[in-house]
């Protein structure tokens, strides 16, 4: 099981917000996957928001009364299953059906809805956002029950009301990734002193503590690369803001290799910064992505581009000399609603270039609007994922 830092009581310095979850323990929440001690190169794949809208729930409903939401993710599975390590935001909580299954604006969802998330091929969630506390202290604590039970590693809540949680440490065959999460705050206002810690709200003290603790660590525990979720931002802009752009210069100044933002439900554009540096003689280039919002996973909104997402594809490699990203990517999703053949609406995200491949084989594959549609996406996350050295590829 993980565990996680011990930490002295926050102090708060609300400036934008982030978040960690987990138990306290002893040390860094640590969990391993195909651990290995050779040199090697991973994939990572991160996706933004899973939300869960009343259209969603009531999908999901079965005449058994069971709630299935496996469906959602048959298409894009596949793709996820060729990450090494996978992982996206839980915008809702899991409080358990005695306190109401529910959408906007107070999310509760099915137990299941995890469960799904899981058989899609993820391997950890982000839980700092808006609505964590959607269901007050007992919709985190249940919520990190559930996840717990399931044993999917999370950060980014906690159910101490004494201390804040902490970042997330995954060994990636050998490859150790060091994840915090924050939120720029909560839809029901500020936590009271007695929740303060539950959920991490964006502070550049507690940001600043997170990195520096995760790169004190002994060698063999330390993170190669330290990735930083924030979800964050203007809702429906296409842009970040200079403020955004100014706060992401300031964590690649603190450690942070890599943001990976969401919120706005849409895509918006995306930098690559890089940095030279002298290894052991001669220069070598870092890239620092700075992805400032990957859209709605999936969702139940519908009002373009808000049907529209993103996998964003981070490439790891570690030799002798140390580890960096060394290649981005993206591939563009689409959350599709149709009715199934017997007659019941169905969400499902789809896998963009993979739904194109299929109505090149059949261009009965998709209804017309949403043939129109992928091919419109297509493009519109090209201009969105462009940058002066064309680094992000597209990934099918």
């Amino acid at each position: 099981m993980p565990y996680f830092f011990r930490t002295a009581p926050l102090r708060l310095l609300f400036v934008l917000g982030i978040v960690l979850s987990g138990r306290s323990v002893l040390a860094a929440q640590t969990v391993s996957i195909n651990a290995t001690e050779a040199s090697v190169k991973i994939r990572v794949a991160v996706v933004g928001d899973f939300m869960c809208h009343d259209s969603q729930i009531s999908a999901a409903l079965q005449k058994d009364g069971v709630y299935d939401f496996s469906g959602c993710y048959a298409h894009i599975a596949p793709l996820i299953a060729g990450a090494d390590f996978a992982f996206g935001n839980l915008e809702t909580v899991l409080a358990g059906k005695a306190k109401e299954y529910t959408g906007y604006p107070a999310f509760n969802s099915p137990d299941s809805y995890a469960k799904a998330i899981q058989q899609a091929g993820f391997d950890a969630l982000t839980t700092a956002n808006n609505h964590s506390f959607d269901r007050q202290y007992f919709g985190v604590k249940r919520t990190l029950q559930v996840l717990d039970s399931l044993n999917i590693p999370h950060t980014g809540t906690t159910d101490s009301q004494s201390e804040r949680s902490k970042p997330l440490i995954i060994n990636v065959q050998g490859i150790k990734l060091g994840i915090i999460a924050f939120s720029y705050g909560l839809n029901n206002g500020a936590l009271s002193e007695q929740y303060r810690t539950t959920v991490n709200v964006i502070d550049t003290l507690a940001i600043r503590s997170d990195i520096r603790s995760m790169q004190a660590l002994p060698p063999a525990e330390r993170p190669d690369i330290i990735l930083v979720s924030l979800h964050w931002g203007a809702e429906y802009q296409l842009q970040p803001s200079p403020s955004q752009r100014r706060f992401v210069e300031w964590l690649f100044r603190e450690g942070a290799h890599a943001l990976l933002g969401a919120h706005p439900h849409v895509v918006q554009t995306v930098e690559n910064k890089r940095f030279v540096r002298v290894q052991q003689g001669r220069l070598d280039t870092l890239m620092y992505p700075a992805i400032y919002s990957m859209g709605n996973f999936i969702s139940g909104q519908r009002t373009k581009p808000r049907e529209t997402g993103v996998v964003a594809w981070l490439e790891v490699e570690k030799t002798a000399a140390g580890a960096k990203i060394v290649g981005v990517g993206y591939t563009p999703t689409y959350i599709d609603k149709r009715r199934n053949e017997a007659g019941r609406t169905e969400y499902r995200v789809l896998n963009v270039p993979k739904a194109l491949h299929e109505l090149e084989q059949d261009p009965k594959a998709y209804p017309a609007n949403v043939s129109k549609r992928l091919k419109e996406i297509m493009k519109e996350l090209e201009k969105q994922f462009s940058t002066p050295d064309n680094s992000f590829r597209v990934i099918e």
